[in-house]
């Protein structure tokens, strides 16, 4: 953090000075826990086992996969309440494709009529975020990407052109066409 914004050394103990001494005026978020290598006697294990008196109060958010959560929740932990975030259903799915349509409903017809023929893909529309990009990527497109690099490259190349529309540098067929996957 303290690199990221350019802070000095003096910043950082400035911070972890506050985090000390208001620890439950912190919230920390540690996304992807699962994929994080960090010893088992780090200060972040301490903390989710209970074992740092001084950050005790300290608001701590744990995202992972829910195949990690078990094992996380079965050491020893501080955690109050645990969550899981399901996908969309058949039918949520549905309502989302005709609510990110509601202007052209016959597109929400065609991308469904689509996904029928592509079980890989359709796959992916259970989770929102992944959802999203799809509906963005046939709206951009009217096609599918065939892999979940192809939406990955799609969707940042959609943010590259809404930003750059609405900063009033786009114009079509500049440098991010170069970018286009084949």
């Amino acid at each position: 953090l303290v690199r990221l914004f350019g802070m000095s050394n003096n910043d950082e103990r400035d911070i972890i000075d506050f985090i000390c001494q208001h620890p439950s005026q912190v919230v920390v978020v540690m996304d992807s826990l699962d994929e994080a290598q960090i010893n088992e006697d780090s200060l972040i294990w301490q903390i989710i086992r209970g074992q740092c008196e001084e950050l005790a109060k300290l608001n701590l958010l744990v995202v992972t996969r829910p195949c990690e959560a078990a094992s996380l929740l079965a050491k020893k932990s501080i955690f109050h309440r645990h969550l899981e975030v399901v996908g969309f259903t058949k039918e949520k799915i549905n309502s989302y494709m005709d609510a990110f349509f509601a202007d052209e409903p016959h597109k929400a017809c065609s991308l469904r009529e689509l996904l029928k023929s592509q079980p890989e893909v359709r796959s992916l529309m259970h989770t929102p975020l992944l959802a999203t990009m799809l509906c963005r990527s046939f709206q951009m497109d009217k096609a599918l990407p065939s892999t979940q690099t192809q939406l990955y490259q799609t969707a940042v190349l959609s943010m590259l052109e809404q930003s750059t529309e609405k900063a009033g540098h786009y114009t079509p067929g500049s440098i991010l066409g170069d970018l286009r996957p084949p």
